[in-house]
């Protein structure tokens, strides 16, 4: 045994290392060959199909391997009834691990030579059994990733900080609700120590929400904690008026005056966190009447599951239908290459390489290799283990204030977020042009003073619709559940296409306030329409979900809502007439914030304000800033963006003597329109920003793109439905995302339903759920 370990180290502290996946494949450790962790670089490969593990030995020169597999272990299931107490307790929540269920077998592989060795091998160096040992031990980098991710902060709330309390009865019991049986699912209010069971919740928790009914009875008390969740290290603690998860500075304190002390309290049930991440794990999305066993598993190419993450159905769900494009297919997807070799020569860090992360997905999903029964679960029906996306969520959010995280998010902002990303990056993959294109169509927005009849029109480029959705209130029940009465794609788009009045102020008719009828229409059609009913709305400024229900119908035709041009009769106003500002904002996040109910003007005012990056961060500055005087007032950027030599010198030297810089103390009076008090909020607010003006980003010519499409223009307006992602919840960040898609299935076309890794045929009554669910449509033009 001859090694050159010249090459080889202990991975540190800080040394990535990557075990859970293959870096151009979707194969495990759970696989009968398992990784092959490389003990040079400590990147994961595979001799599966493409031995990617040869390649990157030849390529490289890296020869030395720890082969790492996952073994499920031999249970003693007799054995282990035998030492079963008769009576289980409900003692502290404990569930097994994956250390429980499959043991690590590992050797070392030298591809120069195509041999095996075991560690336990006589004769083998001691660098290597320690830097193989070190490998063994070391925290996968995805489990880093998704450590760091999940560090969620739960702040105070006003309500939380300061609580008056008054005594609770001596003779009431701590284990038992005080207006049912229940004794668990418990919950005590902070200012008068009543216990009140609370909602039912998912897995089975029972409750019958006497906690809430209680806060309704005495809206002066606040906060409520869950006592199945008292330990020294977690805490439940919720407040109802602000309706979010909260943290009590001194509640070790204000539990004492109820006979609590939280240093004896063993937690013994899931807290809110955990029974999020498990009801977005396992959430039964079955719409059926029946049970979920009785869809029907298909497995074979197109037809892979994902594995969630926790609170990955958002970005399953949208893959699996961006996935069944052909235009994706075909650039990321080579069935008989696999990772495209240019991928691989020279490509030292794959997993920060978007386009090597599309290819490894195309692979994933549409291979056909991973769709395949799970042969580890003991289930009546066996649904697939699913591909775990780790690493494409970890690259795709890095850096993002929402994605990055492991909280649910928006389906339809994650779309517009992964189309802008591949754009901006130009991740064509095999292809000539980004497959995006087929997305983007030409808009004409039309705009007629009411007073001397003189029109613009401008045009712009899209790559999705978001649509008002008709609300017929019909009824409302005893626990607040609305029921709306149906209504259709078409009416949608007739609310987005007819025309709006307006604010104006017309300078034809010397510059006097006029009102103008907006409208807008497609000049041209895309190849793939994307369509997002507006189901979010805003009442009281707190964002709700609308449940109407948009009659299912495969068919669309957008004839009705093309562009009317310029007619025989109008004039059009000189060019420049209608503009008031050359600033670029980004169309994706004004979209965002139009759909959530904003009015434009405030979205225009957030996105610029907070430096035009995205929909997450201007819609917080919104809620912060609702009330400010002349939040309303027409924005424009030319009458908002003072020189930076007409900033006050004494304001900036206000701002830089509380430590901030100049140039980050003059962009926030610029911003802040001058002034001193929102400028030190915006300061706090946005403490590593650098500090440059905000300017118009130049991607291409808009001029000739929309030229480009014009030229392409197809005379068909009729559509046919592709997929739909639906999200079921009453919270766009809750709740669980499944996408159903149109496809081929033994010879026919059918619609399947992906859940996650359960990929199943979709019926009749799973199909209605679309109606009420659906919350992003992608079409395919006839």
């Amino acid at each position: 045994m001859d090694f050159d370990l010249s090459k080889i180290n202990p991975p540190s502290a800080d040394t990535p290392v990557y075990k859970d996946d293959c870096m151009f494949s979707f194969d495990t450790a759970f696989d009968d060959e398992g990784l092959d962790i490389c003990m040079t670089c400590y990147q994961a490969f595979s001799r599966s199909k493409f031995d990617y593990t040869s390649q990157h030995s030849m390529l490289y020169d890296h020869h030395l391997f720890l082969n790492y597999r996952k073994v499920v272990k031999q249970r003693d299931i007799q054995k282990q009834h035998q030492h079963q107490p008769l009576k289980m307790l409900k003692l502290e929540v404990k569930e097994e691990t994956e250390d429980d269920l499959f043991e690590t077998k590992a050797s070392v592989y030298d591809a120069s030579i195509d041999a095996t060795f075991p560690l336990s091998t006589k004769g083998l160096p001691e660098k290597l059994v320690i830097t193989a040992k070190a490998i063994i031990r070391a925290t996968s980098s995805e489990k880093k990733q998704e450590i760091k991710a999940w560090q969620q902060e739960i702040q105070p709330c006003r309500h939380s900080q300061k609580i008056e309390q008054i005594e609770r009865s001596k003779h009431a019991s701590l284990h038992q609700c005080d207006d049912c049986e229940l004794d668990e699912n418990l919950w005590i209010c902070l200012e008068c120590g009543n216990i009140g069971c609370g909602r039912s919740q998912f897995g089975g928790v029972p409750g019958n929400s006497h906690a809430v009914a209680h806060r309704k009875d005495h809206p002066d008390h606040h906060v409520a904690v869950k006592l199945g969740s008292l330990s020294t290290e977690s805490a439940d603690c919720y407040c109802y008026t602000c309706d979010d998860e909260v943290k009590v500075p001194l509640l070790a304190v204000y539990l004492k005056t109820y006979g609590i002390d939280l240093s004896h309290f063993i937690k013994t049930e899931k807290n809110l966190t955990e029974l999020q991440i498990e009801q977005n794990v396992k959430w039964d999305f079955s719409m059926d009447s029946v049970s979920g066993e009785s869809l029907i598993p298909v497995f074979g190419s197109g037809l892979t599951g994902f594995k969630n993450l926790g609170n990955s159905c958002y970005l399953a769900s949208i893959l699996q239908v961006i996935y069944s494009i052909p235009s994706f297919m075909n650039a990321y997807f080579s069935p008989d290459e696999g990772m495209p070799m240019e991928k691989i020569v020279g490509n030292t860090d794959p997993a920060s390489d978007l386009e090597t992360q599309m290819y490894k997905l195309g692979d994933g999903l549409l291979s056909g290799r991973y769709s395949v029964p799970d042969s580890f679960t003991t289930e009546k029906i066996k649904y697939q283990r699913g591909i775990r996306p780790s690493g494409f969520k970890s690259l795709i959010g890095k850096g993002h204030p929402e994605f990055s995280t492991m909280l649910q998010q928006d389906a339809f902002e994650f779309w517009l977020y992964l189309v802008s990303e591949l754009d901006k990056q130009h991740i064509i993959g095999s292809g000539s042009e980004v497959p995006t294109e087929v997305f983007k169509c030409v808009l004409e927005n039309k705009l007629k003073c009411t007073h001397c009849g003189g029109i613009s029109l401008t045009k712009e480029v899209c790559d999705s619709v978001s649509v008002p959705v008709e609300e017929h209130l019909i009824s409302t029940d005893d626990d607040g559940t609305r029921k709306y009465a149906f209504t259709t794609m078409e009416k949608c788009f007739n609310g987005w296409h007819q025309a709006e009045t307006i604010d104006y102020q017309c300078k034809q008719c010397q510059g006097q306030k006029q009102g103008a009828l907006k409208s807008q229409g497609f000049k041209t059609y895309p190849e793939y329409l994307v369509v997002n009913p507006q189901r979010i709305k805003l009442e009281n400024w707190v964002p709700m979900k609308l449940m109407v229900p948009i009659k299912f119908n495969e068919s669309l035709d957008l004839n009705s809502f093309k562009s009317e041009g310029k007619k025989d009769d109008e004039v059009e106003l000189p060019k420049g007439e209608e503009d008031d500002t050359t600033f670029q904002f980004n169309a994706n996040a004004l979209e965002a914030l139009i759909s959530m109910g904003f009015p434009e003007n405030r979205c225009k005012r957030a996105l610029y304000t907070t430096g035009n990056r995205d929909a997450e961060t201007a819609s917080n500055w919104l809620f912060e800033h609702m009330d400010d005087s002349g939040i309303d007032e027409p924005f424009k950027v030319a009458a908002n963006q003072p020189d930076s030599c007409k900033v006050s010198l004494k304001d900036v030297e206000t701002l830089t003597s509380m430590g901030f810089g100049a140039k980050l103390a003059k962009k926030a009076l610029i911003v802040n329109e001058g002034n001193v008090q929102q400028s030190v909020e915006w300061l706090f607010a946005n403490p590593d920003d650098d500090g440059n003006i905000p300017k118009q980003p130049v991607k291409y010519d808009p001029a000739h793109k929309v030229k480009e499409l014009e030229h392409m223009i197809s005379n068909s307006s009729k559509y046919q439905l592709l997929g739909v992602v639906c999200h079921k919840g009453t919270s766009i960040h809750s709740g669980h995302y499944v996408a159903f898609v149109k496809k081929q299935v033994e010879g026919e076309e059918r619609w399947v339903l992906f859940n996650d890794e359960k990929v199943v045929l979709a019926g009749e009554e799973s199909l209605k759920e679309i109606e009420v669910s659906g919350y992003l449509y992608v079409y395919k033009r006839k």
